[in-house]
């Protein structure tokens, strides 16, 4: 206690040293915590269902194919077969989405429903908050009934308690309200407005659609491996029993963690490590300042030494006073990364809402002191030996203090490792910031300038066959065309969601290369005015027309990658294709485009006529190119369709700037948080080469001195001291160009859109270093220029 209470003095008597060490360390610690945070919402939060980490998604693998992006949910079948099979599986439990109209007001609104079995709703730890759920019975049924959530509940309906059992129309269809979920629920991957029965049905052969999104909780005492290797052996049995829906399909299972968060986790992993380089940048740069103020104290350690402190009580005094500082920071940058965490989500909200809820619970804060901790032992180790080696002998000597050659070794020898560490952040900053400006970029195969993009969906109990919905959509696009400012409009089966897209399976007639069940390509219904009204552009034969129409022929039109892929080289046009049951010819080829995600390259595609095709009540997207902002014509677009209809409403109503930033996001947010890190990292080193140069200058004064009564002139030796310092800034350069591609290796291999090395950015973040420690080092030792040899020997 009594060595804890010198230390504190020693720091009260230090207030400029502490203040910038412990803001400093509040700062790095700080921005360390609040990505932590991101972190421990991904990989140690848990998770939010009575089935915790034993919790796992089933999937199904297309035939042919083996890039995860394609994987799917299961077929209707599946999930009663695995229910009927799985010994290592129990609550087994699936739900699907959709986007409906909800009539409960002056007017109907889109909302995000999801059709659940019961026991996905069971899997709450708590209770529905009133009400209640629906049974087993009334899910096999698919009874009218609804489950609202509480935001819901709270947000549409004020928190009326007598909504239970209020009736309401959902697609023009009655259905009455029988509870209402907590608040707490539900987790990110089951939100929507509200729940309905999912209606599971004991066989469905022929029912080729997978969009029943299923999980499972692991029996006791079964393994992970276990449980995936029944699944992969259930699908194999089903491919043999279904090969009309089946042939060539695989399956497996996914963590929990590695569903909802395995997009996140090397891009996090990169974040992380470069908030640990810059800790570890900011602990070199506090153990330089330390080292300088135990130089400046030597007469006192000396003192210390002359009265009898033992070496290892000298050196305690100095890690005490460490301690401190990094205890106070740390504890500071609790505070601080709870108000960074924000910030931090707000950088790329459409990227990292997909984290949940991210808070800066006792996990974080228990980090925080760790780093607090190790940067303690990493700032204070060096100078602690160095204040042990302090001779008893420096006591006796004159007020005047100069650092030994073994402490300016020392400080040469941080500040190279800063410089180094610089080096390779900045690099690594550079290598994102290309690969994001290449990604915004690449050729889209379309004009996405001008262009509104809303999902419409006509309800089956109100458009119940496919002349109906043709006739309701051609309605629409006149009463849309003729709206002030739109120069053209189509529609497409795309939800322009960055990541979803619809893939279907296609035979090529006469293929040498067929495989089982048939390849996996991009499906798009679409208008005859898509392609106009998108400028993609016809590279053969025709894009559909008004004679494609129910009556007719069935009509195709592919994308070059489809036939580049499938056809070699040979004329497309007149082939055919089958998809399910039906032949369909090609009639025209078209230029790939980027209509999935920015970062997602193109795939082969194929186009079907809306109008031959409108018998399937999904929804699609409508598209008005306009002249001006697009946004603009959105309430005129809703304002038209709701004449057509008034039980139509629009969703997602955006334009196609939005569609490509969202895709965009993810690279924004990691860019501009590595950027900003390796900002950060800059200024600590300028600091850190000021400091270095300002205890240089101050320790040499004597030499100065005798140097300039030599007569040098203060130029030369002003630019003699900034010469030193840039010498071992470019030592520390020469170590940063190993580091960053050590970085640019491992940044490569986490996140293949980046090179793994670039000369242009390794020049770009070496000129910058020594740009900035140039004016860093020649600010403090403008000192030079300003010396009195006279007076420095009188005082020498």
């Amino acid at each position: 206690m009594f060595e804890l209470r010198q230390a504190w003095r020693g720091l009260v008597r230090r207030p400029a040293y502490a203040i910038a060490s412990i803001g400093t360390l509040a700062l790095v610690i700080g921005v360390n915590a609040a990505l932590f945070a991101a972190i421990n919402a991904t990989l140690f939060r848990p998770v939010p269902l009575k089935s915790g980490d034993g919790t796992v998604q089933f999937y199904l693998m297309p035939p042919g194919v083996s890039d995860p992006k394609l994987r799917n949910p299961l077929h209707a079948i599946d999930l009663v077969r695995f229910r009927e099979r799985s010994r290592t599986l129990t609550n087994i439990a699936g739900f699907t989405t959709a986007e409906r109209v909800l009539a409960a007001g002056s007017e109907p609104v889109v909302v995000s429903t999801i059709a659940a079995s019961a026991e996905m709703l069971r899997l709450s730890p708590d209770g529905p908050a009133s009400g209640r759920i629906f049974t087993e019975a009334e899910e096999t049924q698919k009874a009218a009934v609804i489950v609202l959530s509480y935001a819901a509940w709270q947000g549409r309906f004020g928190g009326d308690p007598a909504i239970i059992g209020r009736q309401m129309q959902l697609d023009g269809d009655p259905y009455v309200v029988i509870g209402v979920m907590p608040k707490a629920f539900p987790p990110r991957f089951l939100e929507a407005d509200l729940w309905t029965p999912l209606g599971m049905r004991t066989s469905a052969p022929d029912d080729a659609r997978t969009n029943v999104v299923t999980i499972a909780q692991l029996a006791d005492g079964v393994t992970f491996a276990q449980a995936d290797a029944e699944v992969a052996g259930i699908v194999r049995d089903l491919t043999r029993e279904l090969p009309k829906t089946h042939q060539g399909w695989t399956g497996g299972l996914l963590t929990y963690r590695e569903w909802q968060y395995g997009n996140f986790r090397a891009p996090l992993t990169v974040l992380f490590a470069a908030v640990v380089v810059l800790l570890l940048i900011a602990s070199s740069n506090i153990a330089s300042l330390t080292l300088a103020h135990v130089t400046a104290r030597s007469g006192e350690l000396a003192l210390r030494r002359a009265i009898g402190a033992s070496r290892w009580s000298v050196a305690r005094l100095v890690l005490l006073e460490t301690g401190l500082i990094n205890l106070a920071g740390g504890t500071l940058a609790v505070a601080l990364g709870g108000w960074l965490v924000p910030s931090l989500l707000a950088i790329a909200p459409a990227t990292t809402q997909a984290l949940g809820t991210v808070t800066m619970d006792w996990r974080v804060a228990a980090f925080a002191i760790a780093c607090a901790v190790v940067s303690s032992l990493a700032a204070g180790l060096v100078p602690a030996l160095n204040a042990s080696d302090t001779s008893p002998g420096v006591a006796t000597a004159s007020a005047r203090t100069t650092g030994s050659r073994s402490r300016q070794r020392w400080r040469t020898g941080l500040l190279i490792a800063q410089t180094g560490l610089c080096v390779a952040l900045l690099a690594s900053g550079g290598l994102l910031m290309r690969a994001y400006l290449r990604s915004s970029r690449l050729p889209l195969g379309y004009d996405p300038a001008g262009v509104l993009t809303a999902q419409l969906q006509l309800p089956p109990s109100r458009y119940a066959n496919g002349p109906e919905r043709v006739a309701a959509m051609e309605r629409i696009f006149e009463r849309v065309s003729s709206m002030p400012g739109v120069v053209q409009s189509g529609a497409t089966m795309n939800r322009f969601q960055p990541g979803f897209a619809y893939v279907t399976l296609v035979d090529i007639e006469n293929d040498p290369d067929q495989v089982p069940g048939g390849h996996t390509v991009q499906f798009r219904r679409v208008s005859a005015s898509y392609f106009s009204t998108m400028r993609i552009r016809l590279r053969a034969g025709r894009v559909f027309d008004r004679t494609d129409t129910l009556s007719s022929p069935g009509s195709a039109v592919v994308s070059r990658s489809f036939a580049d892929r499938f056809f070699r080289g040979t004329d497309p046009i007149g082939r055919r294709v089958k998809r399910g049951t039906a032949w369909t010819t090609i009639v025209g080829v078209v230029d790939d485009v980027t209509d999935v995600d920015v970062l997602q390259p193109p795939s082969p595609t194929l186009y079907a006529a809306w109008t031959q095709t409108a018998n399937v009540a999904f929804p699609m997207a409508l598209l008005l190119r306009t002249q001006g902002d697009p946004t603009a014509q959105a309430q005129p677009l809703r304002d038209a369709v709701r004449s057509i209809d008034p039980m139509l409403a629009l969703d997602r109503v955006q334009s196609l700037d939005t569609f490509l930033a969202e895709s965009l996001a993810p690279q924004t947010f990691r860019t501009t948080l590595m950027l900003g890190l390796a900002v950060v990292g800059l200024l600590l080193g300028a600091v850190g080469i000021a400091g270095v140069t300002a205890r240089a200058v101050a320790e040499r004064m004597p030499e100065f001195g005798v140097r300039l009564a030599l007569g040098c002139g203060s130029g030369a030796l002003w630019r003699h001291v900034i010469a030193q310092q840039l010498g071992t800034v470019l030592a520390g350069a020469g170590l940063g160009v190993v580091l960053a591609a050590v970085a640019g290796r491992l940044l490569a291999s986490l996140l293949p859109e980046a090179a793994g090395f670039d000369a242009v950015v390794l020049a770009a973040a070496i000129a910058l270093i020594a740009g900035t420690a140039l004016v860093a080092a020649a600010i403090p030792a403008r000192r030079v220029l300003r010396l009195n040899p006279l007076a420095v020997l009188r005082t020498a």
